[in-house]
């Protein structure tokens, strides 16, 4: 029994350092992946285009923009490939919930930061 009582008080200890750690900020990579993910999602929406099945079905100016948005996550550590394309869906999902206006203001803000189109 007293093996168990040391064990729970250094797991304390432990749980105790750690929760009084200093909190770091984010890092500026993460927050550039997020937000990519964001705009290929936001720009998913407001153009109806699946971000998981892209570019299969997608024409037009808002299909070019979410190329190119979809590049450079390609190109970003952490959003390659289909992890990106999983977080731009669930983004997606998070922006057709969204009034019109804004999912148009978002879109259209994300074209003029990251999109060729």
């Amino acid at each position: 029994m007293a093996g168990n009582g040391r064990k729970l008080a250094s797991a304390a200890l432990l749980g105790a350092l750690v929760f009084a750690s200093p909190v770091k900020a984010q890092d500026g990579a993460a927050s550039f992946a997020q937000d990519l993910t964001n705009c290929a999602g936001a720009v998913a929406a407001h153009a109806g285009i699946d971000v998981l099945a892209y570019p299969r079905g997608a024409s037009g100016e808002w299909a070019d923009v979410l190329g190119g948005i979809i590049e450079a996550m390609n190109r970003e550590e952490g959003v390659q490939g289909m992890t990106g394309r999983y977080a731009a869906s669930a983004a997606r999902a998070y922006w057709a919930e969204q009034p019109r206006e804004a999912r148009e203001a978002a879109a259209n803000t994300c074209r003029a930061r990251f999109g060729r189109g």
